[in-house]
């Protein structure tokens, strides 16, 4: 793993299910227990821009919180 790139905390509040990035592509099948990293780019599904339909920023800190009106739990 490069030293460059940085690593996604795995213990965070679960993320909106409509937040994407491009580590989840990146890293699609590596086997569990593997930190998996990113550059840090998060996009809404549903706007599929950096902004949420509440006009929030996207990204890994803010997709975490429920109280957003746009916040969709993984599962739902």
């Amino acid at each position: 793993m490069s030293d460059s790139l940085p690593v996604v905390k795995t213990d965070a509040a679960p993320r909106c299910k409509s937040l994407l990035s491009k580590g989840l592509y990146i890293n699609a099948g590596l086997p569990p227990g593997e930190e998996a990293t990113g550059d840090g780019n998060f996009w809404c599904n549903h706007t599929q821009t950096i902004l949420g339909p509440d006009d929030g920023l996207c990204d890994a800190e803010n997709c975490t919180n429920p109280a957003r009106s746009c916040y969709e739990a993984p599962g739902s």
